[in-house]
């Protein structure tokens, strides 16, 4: 114990022996922290609004009015049996006017407009696909089925336009995953070396004494130890203000996203998980300071 206390006080004295050098490797971790978990959230939003579109693409079969109860089934089921579909629901005449009716002012107005004249709208079987790949085949094998008389027509071409917006969406959340672990990785090198020079700083100032502690008999990890705790330190107190920063601006952000996104899904999943927040951040800013630390004494004593 009396020597782990005495690696511990050495450590933060030499953060204060190097206090200019110990804000910059402070500050460089933050920035690299904040830039991380950033990048982070922004890939995780992306990714569920992706989700959140792609669940609202159906295949969505209209029939025609003479189509019978025991033939829709029939059609049903050879659907349910086709490659590529996860599930299929009917919805009958008085269900579409029912969503018309409780879609919007304008939609309770139509479907009223609707149930004066004999309700027009057809009945429909929605199809979720597991996969938005190849939808004109699944809509062409679906045409070819033996009750395809009872089809009047296919939603497709308003699928495709949804199709090429999850694409989009797509490729926009697989760019911003690259940037920003590009941009990520480049901050986490700076800061490695950043910390590492400051490390060594601090060796060189250190040098005789070090070769006074091997000369008694010093272990190589009684030496190290010191440097060890300085560079946690750096990653604690970095981990500590990048926080600080983060979780306020998230809590800002909320209902930004509920005007503009009509989301609130990652922020509360995010919001949920405080604690894996804090300690992943803590976690990797220790895991920087450390390692560039361990680095910096390892390559020292080698020499």
């Amino acid at each position: 114990m009396i020597t782990f206390w005495r690696i511990i006080k050495s450590g933060f004295k030499n953060l204060f022996r190097n206090a200019w050098l110990s804000i910059a490797a402070t500050a460089i971790m933050v920035i690299t922290l904040v830039i991380v978990s950033v990048f982070a959230f922004s890939a995780l939003f992306l990714k569920n609004q992706l989700e959140v579109i792609r669940e609202k693409i159906d295949l969505t079969v209209f029939l025609v009015d003479k189509a019978q109860p025991e033939d829709v089934t029939k059609l049903q089921n050879d659907i349910q049996g086709l490659e590529n579909v996860k599930g299929v629901r009917y919805v009958s005449k008085a269900d579409a006017l029912e969503r018309l009716r409780t879609s919007s002012k304008d939609g309770e107005q139509l479907a009223r407009t609707a149930e004066e004249i004999g309700n027009p709208l057809p009945a429909s079987i929605e199809v979720k696909t597991k996969s938005l790949d190849n939808l004109d085949g699944l809509d062409a094998k679906i045409r070819s089925l033996p009750q395809a008389n009872l089809i009047a027509q296919t939603s497709l071409q308003d699928n495709n336009v949804r199709k090429q917006v999850v694409e989009n969406i797509n490729k926009i959340s697989q760019g911003v995953s690259r940037i920003g672990s590009i941009v990520s990785v480049a901050f986490l090198i700076v800061s490695l070396l950043i910390i590492f020079n400051t490390i060594r700083m601090a060796i060189f100032t250190r040098r005789e004494e070090i070769d006074i502690m091997k000369l008694v008999g010093a272990t190589k990890w009684f030496i190290r130890g010191p440097f060890l705790v300085e560079g946690a330190v750096y990653g604690v107190i970095g981990a500590t203000i990048a926080i600080a920063i983060a979780i306020p601006s998230l809590n800002f952000a909320k209902p930004l996203f509920v005007n503009y996104f009509s989301t609130t899904d990652v922020i509360d999943f995010v919001s949920a998980r405080y604690g894996l927040v804090v300690g992943g951040m803590y976690g990797l800013g220790i895991l920087i300071g450390v390692s560039s630390s361990y680095l910096a004494i390892s390559r020292h004593l080698k020499l």
